[in-house]
């Protein structure tokens, strides 16, 4: 760079820095002669209303886009009132010293007047019908929405000799934060126009989001983030007893019960739009427990309504990854005396780790959200399962004239910057690299133009029966076409010297609603009796790490498949499908007994498979869920309700060889209630009954884990295969108390640890006609297709019942837990032998084996995965220890 270049650079940063310089911010400390904090101290700009109190520590921060305000003032009854000037349009950090008045006062006592609060909260209760905007008949708003995401400390986590080289300017973009004081860069900025209707009876909420634009998205179509731009996400109602925010329970500081949680100070009164109100500060108890807020409330004292409150996180003990959560909310009068949402503000700092660290990565995301023209006039209709949120077609590609009117004011210039500065940034190659490592590690599939290699957790792995197994796969991206996926895979096993293989073919009719069609053919290893979609499936590193005996009763299985994916509402979703699938048994010289799937008939005739020709429809029932929708695929982040799935299942014999008739109808439950303080519950509920004469393959085997990782859809304590059933009932119940009785005990408080607790049970029967155990008592009797393997047996005389108690949210995101199993405790029917041995019968069905060879035959000391002999004693027969992973706030 020549001589003149960097100073004309210097000119254009500082011409950059005046020229964005449009919001005031500050932040500071109002402390006595001696250093202490002063609490509750008001600071305000002079002349003006902007203003706020000092915490209980004396600290405050302030924004304003007021560029008038040029003289902050701080005061408070017993000390001289002080004022200092601020630079307009930057950032100030503003210190505070109030001496002590002349007449020789002690100063302010803070004393909590819980007595008049106690009569405030009554009153705020019983006028809480007329005043939470929630309660209205119905309404209609819109609402416009802007967020921004920013990297905290950028010049320490962007530094490099060749990040600096190519992304060196971003560094112009670099601004403070008011409330922590830490530099940050932006890094994204997105903006929404939507509307919002509610209606009380029935209770729904709906938006359609108009308009969205995110920094550095393709404005074509609909984006997959503009669904959580809106104004449902993260929304905050003070009226409500506990504010949920990032799946964290904040008992709201105007709830009826908010004595349990804080103390409250009445600070001042003042007249706020001609109407009495007060000015209450709040403050979280010492010996609570649980996460709580600490800020400033303004009340109306006719109406007895919130008009606006700040509320900061207090109490993190049990919070992973907020390190700050700012919350600001305006309420306003309508004409017709009611109220109703002004404005809501969210300030979130995000860092691995809570500590103060300009190494450590974190990012502050920032939300704004002002709410326009509200109508409660009659017609607000909602139609029943209409979706609770909706992308308009044309959203994304809005252009400026449009957003220049929408926005209630203009952005800044260093916001308007941020679309400039991403746009640039993606030019870079440095920065392409890193968005594929980043985008393969989240998908699976590294894409290069149309095609996609992967998935990269499947390429290589190892079980008995297979031994080493490589796997390669592809898959079309979304540049070779938005409405058509093929994927295929290929793999082979060292020891079983076989290829498998799939084939999957999606198309899209319509992505909102969806309407989806999916062909699928599969020639692979299958693991009877596993938790199906929710176990860790075949083919993956995880199996081999911790697989355990994950690797018993794996045998082959062909299947050829289709559904139709048909959201009619919200609310109800269809699925219409067959699936033709065959399963082979697996009698292999070199696995242990109780690692084979032997297929014989009473009579020792071996079966070569076993088929079903199955039609299917299931219905799937939910209420004010939110989802995920992605490009190919819909999942379900959370509903406050129970959702719901029923289906009917059907196989026609006489089609293929070897297959079977039968009628499957299954009732599915699944729900996550909070109950703040206590914690979550999450509870899974199945029952079903196979109608007909099937063998044991498509009987109903009960879920088991015999891997030593956490799964909550599995039995803890039963192995594979080990109880089978044609009418069953399944319960599985886990509450977490989110460190309510850890975050009481002052040594364990420091760790953040969780109370975990679950009961697993099952209740199921079997018919004679299904009953393969039989011919142990006498073969002549025996009415089964087909006899059981060793080791397996139908829960008869007594339901099946397992005890489970852990601690999650170790290092943040470990979860031991430790499982009893509280009946069949004496008939265990698989023990490992984790010197590769074999198994040992405890007793129980017996049956015949389907033609046993030695557990040792060719490599058979090699079938131990290295977990089984490391981790064996993690397990006995009636206990069982599992490790997880759980990312959560």
């Amino acid at each position: 760079m020549s001589a003149p270049k960097p100073l004309l650079a210097a000119l254009l940063l500082l011409l950059g820095i005046v020229c964005q310089a449009q919001t005031t911010k500050v932040r500071g400390r109002v402390t006595d002669e001696n250093g202490e904090g002063i609490p509750f101290a008001g600071v305000y700009f002079k002349g003006t209303t902007i203003g706020i109190t000092a915490d209980i520590d004396g600290y405050y921060n302030l924004e304003t886009r007021d560029l008038g305000c040029r003289l902050l003032t701080a005061q408070l009854l017993g000390y001289d009132t002080v004022s200092k000037p601020v630079h307009p349009g930057t950032f100030n950090e503003v210190n505070f010293v109030l001496p002590l008045t002349d007449n020789q006062l002690s100063g302010a006592k803070v004393k909590a007047d819980n007595k008049k609060a106690r009569e405030l909260l009554a009153n705020i209760q019983k006028h809480r019908d007329r005043n939470d905007p929630e309660n209205h008949k119905q309404y209609s708003c819109k609402v416009y929405n802007k967020m921004e995401l920013d990297l905290t400390h950028p010049a320490e986590q962007l530094d490099g000799k060749r990040f600096r080289k190519e992304f060196g300017f971003v560094f112009d973009y670099i601004d403070t934060s008011a409330v922590s004081g830490v530099p940050y860069l932006p890094v994204m900025i997105s903006e929404t126009v939507a509307e919002r209707r509610h209606t009380l009876s029935p209770t729904q909420n709906t938006e359609t989001v108009t308009a969205n634009r995110i920094s550095g998205l393709n404005p074509e179509g609909n984006n997959m983030l503009s669904q959580f731009t809106g104004s449902l996400h993260l929304k905050v109602n003070f009226y409500n007893p506990f504010i949920n925010a990032f799946d964290v329970q904040f008992p709201s500081p105007i709830q009826e019960s908010g004595l349990l949680y804080y103390n409250y100070y009445i600070i001042d009164t003042l007249k706020v739009d001609g109407r009495k109100t007060l000015l209450v500060r709040y403050h979280p108890k010492n010996l609570v427990s649980t996460p709580t807020f600490d800020g400033e409330m303004r009340i109306d004292c006719e109406d007895f309504a919130l008009r606006s409150i700040h509320a900061n996180m207090k109490n993190t003990t049990n919070v992973n990854w907020l390190r700050d959560l700012v919350l600001d909310s305006e309420y306003e009068r309508q004409p017709d005396s009611t109220w109703f949402y002004k404005s809501d503000r969210l300030y979130v700092d995000l860092s691995l780790s809570l500590r103060d660290s300009s190494k450590m990565l974190s990012f502050i995301a920032k939300k704004d959200m002002v709410y326009l023209d509200p109508d409660f006039s009659e017609g607000v209709e909602i139609a029943p399962g209409e979706a609770l949120v909706k992308v308009e077609e044309d959203a994304t590609l809005k252009d400026e004239q449009f957003w220049a009117g929408a926005r209630p004011e203009p952005l800044s210039d260093k916001e308007q910057s941020v679309y400039e500065m991403v746009e640039k940034v993606q030019t870079i190659p440095l920065y392409k690299t890193l968005y594929e490592i980043v985008y393969t590690a989240i998908n699976g599939y590294y894409e290069f133009g149309k095609i996609g290699v992967g998935p990269y957790f499947k390429l290589l792995s190892f079980n008995a029966f297979e031994g080493f197994r490589p796997q390669l796969g592809f898959r079309t991206s979304k540049e070779f076409s938005r409405i058509d996926r093929f994927t295929v895979y290929g793999a082979y096993g060292s020891r079983d010297k076989t290829f498998k293989g799939g084939a999957t073919w999606e198309h899209l009719f319509g992505r909102i609603p969806e309407r989806k069609l999916t062909l699928a053919a599969k020639y692979d290893v299958f693991q009877l009796g596993s938790a199906a979609a929710n176990s860790i499936g075949e083919g993956n590193i995880l199996a081999t790490i911790f697989g355990g005996s994950y690797n018993n009763r794996l045998c082959m299985m062909s299947s050829f498949s289709g559904k139709y994916q048909h959201e009619f509402s919200m609310r109800l979703n269809g699925e219409i499908g067959f699936d033709l699938r065959r399963y082979y048994p697996n009698d292999a010289s070199w696995l242990r007994e109780n690692q084979r799937v032997p297929m014989y008939t009473k009579d020792s005739v071996r079966v070569g498979s076993v088929a079903a020709n199955e039609m299917y429809l299931a219905l799937r029932f939910s209420k004010e869920e939110t989802v995920n929708r992605g490009l190919f695929t819909k999942s379900s982040v959370y509903s406050p309700y129970p959702t719901v799935t029923i289906s009917l299942a059907g196989s026609i014999a006489g089609l293929r060889p070897g297959d079977y008739s039968y009628l499957r109808p299954e009732f599915t439950l699944r729900w996550t209630p909070r109950i703040p303080p206590l914690g979550i519950s999450k509870i899974y509920v199945n029952a079903g009954k196979i109608i007909g004469q099937v063998p044991y393959p498509l009987l109903h085997m009960h879920e088991g884990n015999s891997t030593y990782l956490l799964n909550r859809f599995s039995f803890a304590c039963m192995e594979f295969m080990e109880f089978t059933s044609d009418q069953w009932l399944t319960v599985f119940y886990n509450h977490c108390f989110n460190g309510f009785f850890f975050g009481k005990i002052p040594l364990i408080r420091k760790l953040g640890w969780r109370e975990e607790v679950s009961v697993r049970a099952a209740w199921g029967s079997l018919s004679d006609k299904n009953n393969g155990n039989l011919a142990k008592v006498d073969v002549a009797d025996m009415r089964a297709p087909m006899l059981f393997p060793n080791g397996t047996s139908s829960l008869g005389r007594a339901p099946y019942l397992e005890f489970g108690a852990g601690i999650s949210n170790i290092l943040k995101f470990i979860r031991i837990d430790c499982y009893w199993r509280a009946t069949y405790r004496d008939e265990r029917l698989i023990v490992l032998d984790p010197v590769g041995a074999g198994a040992v019968g405890a007793g129980g069905a017996g049956g015949a084996s389907g033609g046993g060879a030695p557990a040792a035959g060719p490599g058979g000391s090699g079938a131990e995965s290295l977990s089984d002999k490391v981790l064996s004693r993690l397990r006995t027969p009636n206990f069982a220890v599992k490790i997880g992973a759980e990312f959560k706030f």
